[in-house]
């Protein structure tokens, strides 16, 4: 599924058997480790679950506790995923549980009202307060989404009452379940995609499914959602809109700006790094307007990067400098404006004291390079690879010291690449055969890697 802004692709879903992301497990406490202020648990999946101390919640005692005081190994526990598991990390988990509605979140084990800060209006935000209030239990917690903006009392209600009902009968599955066990299971990809973005900003749907057409039609009046069309068309839809090529794109490190500068993004274990440069951008004779102009290009695209590749941890952003302090201020104001179409949270803590901007944004599914790439078997995942005449000169180091080898030939074989860039260096190659008295033979052999190679001897 693709969500299209004015023509171009800013973010995108697909359905994936692994994805656990909201679902809710009766797992099993396995290892409790003081010094990371954290337990393991098994929630039947390939790799133990991460659970902060920080996440941990029994009814009754304070968030937050000393974890010996709340758990012990071997222990039942529920837990819901907040976050799948990430190259050798297991997925992370919490004992706050969510259960997500169209109109409303539920909050199991809070008490507080909170409304969306998209809704403005404060009479508008009171009075739901107010009706959340008259309905809801003492002792849970709801979230107001935006979709309660322009929504009738008694759909809020009605969708709150369905929320109770769930929660209920989670509790009574956990009651029944060994652990470690799946006790719910979050909505699929469709529907979850419907629950977070059928808002009034969605003009149209397009699908070439009839079956799910009739779903989703389904769901949009049941939710008086007030999307205008839901259209049946045939085919490859993201070949026919060219999505196919924005999606190839977010692979790429580079991406282009419209008026000729450029962002180099690269993402690592702790933070994602993007970099702004000036690229074929000239601008005009004044120096600060050039940069400024650039940098406001630089705040509108980046946002719809970050959703598009499903960014998430710490951002740093390389702007180039401004000396205008208002204009670097409505750099600012620009990314915060565009950040509000994120539906993850966002949060701009504000300039480095080295000139970066500071923002982080909550990540808790795979993005488009976990789904699309895998690490290059060359490189290991660092994005270069070894020079294959640097390669060259190791061998021939190793080559011009084996005259102490009884044997007329000495044999190198190694990648055909390799072999090619190492064979056209013959002033090198005949000076080491007569200064170690013997034949060198190169051989090529497509079993090796790019830069590896083996030594050996005729009689080897």
């Amino acid at each position: 599924m693709a969500i299209v802004e004015n023509g171009r692709l800013a973010e995108i879903f697909w359905a994936d058997q692994n994805d656990n992301v909201g679902n809710i497990y009766k797992g099993r406490v396995k290892d409790i480790i003081p010094g990371l202020s954290c337990a393991f648990i098994d929630i039947g999946l390939a790799k133990n679950a991460f659970l902060y101390k920080g996440d941990i919640i029994v009814p009754g005692l304070k968030r937050g506790s000393n974890i010996f005081d709340l758990l012990a190994s071997g222990q039942d526990i529920m837990v819901q995923v907040k976050k799948e598991a990430f190259s050798d990390k297991g997925a992370r988990v919490t004992g706050n549980m969510t259960i997500p509605g169209h109109y409303l979140v539920l909050l199991p084990f809070q008490n507080e009202v909170s409304i969306s800060r998209k809704i403005t209006n404060n009479e508008r935000r009171e009075y739901l307060r107010t009706i959340i209030e008259l309905y809801k239990p003492d002792n849970m917690g709801v979230i107001v989404r935006t979709a309660c903006m322009e929504t009738k009392d008694e759909e809020i209600v009605s969708e709150l009452e369905e929320l109770l009902q769930v929660w209920l009968d989670i509790k009574e599955r956990y009651d029944r379940a060994r652990s470690p066990s799946l006790i719910y299971e979050d909505i699929d990809t469709l529907e979850r995609t419907l629950r977070e973005y059928l808002d009034v900003q969605i003009s149209r749907i397009v699908i070439n499914n009839k079956k799910l057409k009739d779903r989703i039609s389904a769901y949009v009046d049941k939710k008086h959602a007030s999307c205008r069309e839901i259209i049946f068309e045939e085919g490859a839809l993201f070949e026919k809109y060219g999505l196919e090529k924005d999606v190839k794109r977010t692979l790429r490190r580079k991406v282009w700006l419209k008026n000729g500068g450029y962002l180099i993004i690269d993402e690592t274990e702790a933070m994602t790094v993007i970099d702004v440069n000036s690229g074929k951008f000239t601008g005009n004779n004044d120096f600060e307007d050039t940069v400024f102009r650039l940098n406001m290009e630089a705040a509108i695209e980046i946002p719809r990067q970050l959703r598009l590749r499903s960014i998430g941890g710490i951002v740093l952003i390389d702007f180039i400098d401004m000396k205008n302090k208002e204009n670097e201020e409505q750099v600012i104001d620009t990314l915060r404006t565009k950040l509000t179409k994120d539906k993850a949270n966002t949060r701009i803590v504000g300039m480095t004291g080295l000139g970066f901007l500071e923002m982080t944004r909550k990540k808790s599914r795979y993005g488009v390079s976990e789904f699309f790439a895998d690490d290059c078997s060359h490189c290991n995942g660092r994005g270069r690879t070894i020079n294959l005449a640097a390669v060259c000169c190791e061998i021939k180091r190793q080559l011009i010291n084996m005259d102490y080898i009884e044997h007329d030939e000495i044999i190198c074989e190694a990648n055909p690449d390799l072999i090619k860039v190492l064979s056209e260096d013959k002033g090198d190659l005949d000076y080491i055969e007569k200064r170690i008295g013997k034949k060198l033979k190169l051989t090529p052999k497509s079993k090796y890697g790019t830069a590896e190679y083996n030594i050996s001897t005729s009689a080897y």
